[in-house]
């Protein structure tokens, strides 16, 4: 992973005349990263932002929005998805791991349609999702509605999410076990199994209500049987016929990405 030398002002965090300042700034004049290998595209959107007040950076692709997001304090991303050498996927994964940017709104901006790409960027941490071609007009007004909303500290996501945590049963008790915890989530025998580094928890929930329940986080059902945290992928095999992956419990689980599933997860994890 990339380090990142810059501390950014957190909204949420200051009462201060001056910090009231510069949240007037952000919101009055905020700095919007735009990364796209069309410079015709990226010209056309900083013409409409900087009419609009906004100051525009731009990069050509993730790697050099990485560059950018280490020495500028940017206030929102316009991010592509299909762009040379580091793609969208990969500089989001990176945006969301680094505690430097992980809160920067990202809109991600590209000329995919389909609902899985829509689905993809929504679990990796996307806040809204813009079709190409599209009217700068309206891109502008979302752009002022994230920053509006990161500033006032609303939830972009109405609330969705905010309660990470999954019941399971341990012993004759129900906990609570967080989100982050699980490696992967199973289904065997018309019971629903979910696991972490140690553990295997029976959960009194189907393996597709589960899958609703993480839409928005970072697990993707690889198999009829299987969910799997992407944050805990070891190693990806390929085996005859397709994939497997090795995920990163105590055993170190071999799961089998289903034929119907290997398009998806491909294009999740970029190979």
């Amino acid at each position: 992973m990339i380090g990142f030398l810059l501390q950014r002002y957190n909204p949420t965090n200051g009462n201060s005349y001056t910090a009231r300042r510069m949240e007037d700034e952000m919101e009055t004049n905020p700095t919007v990263l735009v990364v796209d290998d069309d410079p015709s595209i990226v010209e056309m959107i900083r013409f409409g932002l900087e009419s609009d007040g906004m100051h525009v950076l731009s990069a050509g692709d993730g790697g050099e929005a990485i560059d950018v997001l280490a020495h500028n304090a940017v206030d929102v991303i316009l991010l592509d998805i299909m762009m040379p050498r580091v793609d969208g996927w990969m500089a989001l994964m990176e945006i969301r791991n680094n505690a430097a940017t992980a809160d920067i709104p990202v809109i991600m901006l590209t000329a995919k349609t389909q609902d899985l790409a829509k689905i993809l960027a929504f679990k990796q941490g996307v806040q809204q999702y813009v079709t190409k071609p599209f009217n700068i007009l309206e891109l502008s007004a979302r752009v002022r509605s994230l920053i509006t909303t990161r500033i006032h500290g609303a939830d972009s996501s109405s609330g969705e999410g905010e309660f990470r945590k999954i019941p399971v049963r341990k012993g004759g008790r129900t906990v609570l076990l967080s989100i982050d915890d699980i490696v992967f989530i199973s289904a065997k025998n018309k019971s629903t199994y979910v696991h972490t580094y140690e553990n295997q928890f029976l959960v009194d929930q189907t393996l597709g209500e589960i899958e609703k329940r993480l839409l928005r986080e970072n697990f993707h059902r690889i198999h009829r049987s299987y969910i799997v945290n992407l944050n805990c992928i070891k190693e990806i095999l390929r085996v005859e016929g397709g994939y497997a992956v090795v995920v990163t419990d105590r055993d170190e689980t071999h799961i089998p990405v289903a034929r119907r599933e290997i398009h998806s997860f491909r294009e999740i994890v970029g190979i």
